[in-house]
Order: C-alpha cells, then structure tokens, then sequence
C-alpha cells in the first residue's frame, strides 16, 4: 500500500512519518520534492513518482503541499490512501515557521522566545500554503483529513489507523519523540 501525507509547514507531519518508519513493514519517504534532499536509495530529485520503488510491504510519502509542484498529481495518482495534515492554532504554527526559518532548525527542540521581527514573505510563505492546501485539497472532502490537535491532543490517531486499515498497524507508542516547542528556557552544557 502507498500512503501518502500532504501536510502544512509545522504541523506534525515529521513525527508521524517518523512513527511510521520506526515499524519494519515501511518505507517512508521524506519529502521527496524538497530541493534539499536530492537522492537517497529510492528515488533521484525529479524523478517521476510513478517509477519510484520500496522494498517493504507498505510506502508513506510525506510531503508538504505546494500548489506549484506539477508532481503532486502523479503522487496523487500512485497513493492508496492520502491523509492531509493541517494545523487550526495559526499563531503557534507562524511563531514555530518563523522559528524554524531564522534557525534553520527543522526537526529539534527549541525555547519560544517571545516575537521574533522576520520578513513578511515567510510569513506570507506559510499562509499561502495553508490557503492553497484547504482551498485545494481540504475543501474539496475527497481526502482524509486531519488536525494537527485532534492528532496529538484528542486521540485522532486511532483515526489514521482506522482510515489506513492495515492490521499489522496498531495504536501504540504515538506520539514519536515529544513535541519540539519547549516552553521556557531550553539548558545547555556548552
């Protein structure tokens, strides 16, 4: 099976791709468009999503929507099962997008600081995404859908298992890792 997550910037898609590969019976690819991971043993940057391979029972791509990129459909047109990630707190999700940018810390935790003077474009970046995601893809109720805070704070996970319906696949250890926002001050030796 080909499972495929569509997800806004900072809306939890990492972790739940990363709980996905921590079980043997995946794949999981991440973000295959992303110009910055050019190659790895499945695939080459730019190439087709149709001739992509796995060598495991079942394949997760996850990948942050962009309305501009013309190999959305094919990913589309390979998924058994799509599941849109999306994020209802705004304001956390811009201070976590900000943050990210500024530091280029993508996937670690860091200390919310307070207000943090960024160019409008980044924001402007992040609030393009969402608009196109639920414009294209959440409005049209044709995919799966889900919150970030239903995810991780209301048990929406034992959703995704239900929708994906593999019973190899059970509702234990998620959330992976602990949430990458740490409020208050973050300790270090050096």
């Amino acid at each position: 099976m080909v499972i495929t997550i569509l997800a806004e910037p900072r809306s939890g898609s990492t972790n739940l791709a990363k709980w996905f590969s921590m079980h043997k019976d995946f794949t999981v690819l991440f973000e295959p468009f992303n110009s910055d991971m050019k190659t790895n043993k499945w695939y080459k940057f730019g190439e087709s999503p149709t001739i992509w391979k796995y060598d495991t029972n079942h394949f997760l791509i996850k990948e942050i929507y962009n309305k501009t990129n013309t190999q959305l459909d094919e990913l589309i047109s390979i998924s058994d099962k799509i599941i849109i990630l999306y994020r209802e707190d705004i304001k956390t999700q811009t201070e976590s997008w900000i943050n990210a940018h500024i530091t280029k810390n993508w996937d670690n935790g860091w200390a919310y600081k307070g207000k943090i003077n960024v160019s409008e474009d980044v924001v402007e970046s992040l609030y393009d995404i969402k608009s196109s995601l639920k414009a294209d893809l959440i409005d049209s109720n044709r995919y799966f859908t889900i919150s970030y805070e239903e995810l991780y704070y209301n048990n929406g996970f034992q959703r995704i298992i239900d929708y994906i319906n593999l019973p190899e696949v059970q509702n234990i250890d998620f959330p992976y890792g602990t949430k990458y926002r740490i409020d208050g001050t973050v300790n270090k030796l050096i």
